[in-house]
């Protein structure tokens, strides 16, 4: 192989276009172009060319994951997913979820505590919901369970909030209006047992004339 030509890229100056055998090959930074000594009318052993291509995967992969938790915490399922669904190898992905994992940019434990806390404060989502939710994003069984005490006891009053929010300060007309309330509770996560406990406690607050507070 050898390198017929390299190009400054036009929309980056500090990027560079190789040309192997008269066609274009792969793009590198000013600094690679150093590192790896790339010359017009050198040649490029296929070694060579296998570890530019490969680094430059990796950097683009650990690029794409580092702009996807730009945006918020991710588990280490979503991150391997995000990576597989733009066809980046496997040993690539392992490589930079590994790096992720070893400066703290991945901690399924942290992500399951602060999707446990923004999801019961922003959406009043139940333990049964939210165990679900983290296993469908890769949390293990023994993260999850290491919240047993948060996702096994609703307090009754999230549950409150959530009939108040539907029935708005009435109790249910009928029972048909019951049955559907406690659908969206048990849709929300909570147990049934626990929905029924907090109904009934709601609609006993409402005929003593306490006017229940979000």
């Amino acid at each position: 192989m050898i390198i017929t030509d390299i190009q400054r890229q036009k929309h980056s100056e500090k990027r560079f276009s190789v040309y192997i055998d008269g066609k274009y090959s792969f793009g590198v930074t000013d600094i690679d172009l150093l590192y790896y000594k790339l010359k017009i009318g050198e040649s490029l052993s296929e070694e060579k060319y296998n570890e530019i291509l490969y680094n430059n995967a990796y950097a683009k992969a650990k690029e794409t994951a580092l702009r996807f938790l730009g945006f918020r915490m991710r588990s280490r399922k979503e991150i391997y997913d995000r990576l597989k669904k733009d066809d980046f190898a496997e040993e690539i992905t392992e490589g930079v979820i590994a790096f992720l994992e070893e400066y703290g940019y991945i901690d399924d434990k942290a992500f399951a505590k602060a999707y446990i806390d923004e999801k019961r404060r922003l959406k009043g989502y139940g333990g049964i919901r939210l165990k679900q939710e983290l296993l469908c994003k890769g949390i293990s069984r023994e993260i999850i369970d290491g919240f047993s005490d948060e996702l096994e006891n609703d307090d009754i009053e999230i549950i409150k909030k959530a009939i108040d929010k539907k029935l708005k300060g009435r109790p249910p007309e009928d029972m048909k209006e019951k049955q559907r309330l406690f659908g969206h509770l048990i849709r929300k996560g909570f147990p049934y047992e626990k929905a029924k406990e907090a109904l009934a406690e709601y609609i006993e607050e409402l005929e003593a004339g306490e006017e229940y507070e979000d």
